[in-house]
């Protein structure tokens, strides 16, 4: 069962951190900003909303996933 949560934690903890890769920072953000209005921002169902989304998922997936290994270690031993 403990290796299980580990690789399912392992995976999770990959998945967040591409995910955060792969979305632009906030200083592209904000030239775009001030050079304008960025009409990408404005749509609904954009490549950063998604990529926002999964990385809520993927975090409270790795927390949810260290915490219960972290309660079956401590239970077993």
């Amino acid at each position: 069962m403990m290796v299980a949560i580990e690789i399912i934690s392992a995976l999770l903890a990959l998945g967040l951190i591409a995910t955060v890769v792969l979305q632009t920072s906030k200083a592209e953000s904000f030239s775009a900003a001030m050079g304008g209005t960025d009409a990408t921002q404005f749509r609904k169902g954009t490549r950063e909303e998604l990529l926002a989304r999964l990385t809520k998922y993927f975090a409270i997936g790795w927390i949810a996933s260290v915490t219960i290994g972290t309660i079956l270690w401590y239970s077993i031993n």
